[in-house]
């Protein structure tokens, strides 16, 4: 990310504090509070979705309008479900931390403003929550985070919470299954498995690749005999009897899909399967 882009990061939502959106979070009760922290923050960020797009036409102003009107309801919904637990995460926090969780919690609402998923913006509380958890964090650290995050898709993210919890959920009743996986977001194996390779691309999975060398070796001895003996038959004039049906060496060695290490720390950060 730019410079620019993280001194504009910087001044959206210039003026609010957290500490207000926890103070009424805490006071109203109900939909009462959920409505207060909306209009809070609907009121922070509305120049800055207005000025989103300049020049452009009518219809999509209203389009980027309602958009933002969905995901900032849908934001404040679930902060206020996070309230109590991000109040207990600031109570021992110092002042300066505060500051800086305060401008983190800025940097959080513009990438929800822009979010077209708005399943997503779960797991962007998610994060913050993680966030608030923290002594001390980086900017670049949440703002190279929440890059990766606004780059995958919700079926991106369900494959993610799948390979972890294949691996380090022990829960094997509830957990999902890949078919549980393509079947809810309507893709073929094909597809499940394009997933896989965009986000080994970006490097929430990496590699390991099973090695078999002396069985494949076998394996391929085995063939190559069986492929000498047919020549050998069908070459032969006297040979009257029908010639064997070769077939394709099995090989063991094979390439597999795991998570790697910053693809666990990502799914830790905003899925929190661990903490479920």
């Amino acid at each position: 990310m730019s410079q620019d882009k993280k001194n504009d990061l910087k001044e959206t939502g210039k003026g609010l504090a957290l500490e207000t959106v926890l103070s009424v979070g805490t006071k109203a009760a109900g939909d009462a509070a959920k409505d207060s922290i909306t209009s809070i923050v609907g009121d922070l960020l509305v120049d800055t979705a207005s000025s989103l797009v300049p020049g452009v036409s009518g219809a999509v102003q209203g389009y980027k309008r309602a958009r933002f009107e969905r995901n900032i309801t849908t934001f404040t919904d679930e902060l206020h479900t996070r309230i109590e637990g991000i109040r207990v995460n600031l109570e021992e926090k110092t002042d300066q931390q505060k500051e800086q969780i305060d401008r983190l919690f800025h940097y959080v609402m513009d990438y929800v403003i822009d979010e077209q998923q708005e399943d997503k913006i779960h797991y962007m509380v998610n994060g913050f929550v993680t966030i608030t958890e923290h002594e001390q964090i980086s900017d670049d650290f949440v703002l190279t985070y929440y890059d990766v995050l606004k780059e995958l898709r919700v079926v991106d993210i369900s494959v993610l919470r799948l390979m972890y919890s294949s691996r380090y959920i022990f829960d094997q009743e509830t957990r999902e299954t890949f078919q549980d996986v393509m079947e809810r977001h309507g893709i073929s194996f094909e597809q499940y498995e394009s997933v896989r390779r965009n986000l080994l691309r970006i490097g929430l999975l990496t590699t390991k690749t099973d090695l078999n060398i002396t069985d494949d070796l076998e394996e391929i001895v085995k063939k190559f005999k069986e492929l000498y003996a047919y020549l050998d038959k069908m070459t032969d004039p006297k040979n009257k009897r029908s010639l064997p049906k070769l077939k394709v060496p099995k090989l063991k060695s094979k390439e597999n899909f795991e998570l790697s290490k910053f693809g666990r720390d990502f799914v830790k950060f905003f899925v929190g399967l661990d903490k479920e």
